[in-house]
Order: structure tokens, then C-alpha cells, then sequence
């Protein structure tokens, strides 16, 4: 079985593995910290359970968040 069935790469295929979680509240460098450790946390699990997955992908503020505070 190939492509979407089992996960399995084609010749010359990617298999993407595709993140989406609620934005993390950071202010601190420790939250920076603690959230490089989730994100961390989520592919080590995901190359454990998937390991045909080639790459994972995060939304863009992931990492540091989204503050609107200009301050």
C-alpha cells in the first residue's frame, strides 16, 4: 500500500507530518525555553510512531508566539 493508506512513501515521495496547537502564551525566555522542550517532545513522539515521516511542519509562531504587545 502507498500514499495516503499506510503512510508509506511512492518512489521519490515525501511523507509530511503537519502540527497545529494553540499558539503558546511566551513572555519570558523560560517560556521560550519550555516551549522548545514541547516542540521538542512532538517529533521525538512523531518520529517514534511514524518513523517514514520525512518532515514536520509547525505553525509559524510556534516557538515564540504571537504577542500584540508593543510595548
Amino acid at each position: 500500500m502507498s500514499g495516503l493508506g499506510g503512510l508509506n512513501k511512492t518512489p521519490n515521495g515525501v511523507v509530511l507530518g503537519l502540527v497545529q496547537f494553540q499558539l503558546p502564551v511566551v513572555v519570558t525566555p523560560d517560556d521560550v525555553a519550555a516551549q522548545t522542550q514541547v516542540i521538542v517532545d512532538m517529533v521525538t513522539k512523531a518520529r517514534r510512531n511514524l518513523p517514514s515521516m520525512d518532515l514536520v511542519v509547525f505553525p509559524e509562531y510556534s516557538l515564540h508566539g504571537l504577542s500584540m504587545d508593543t510595548n
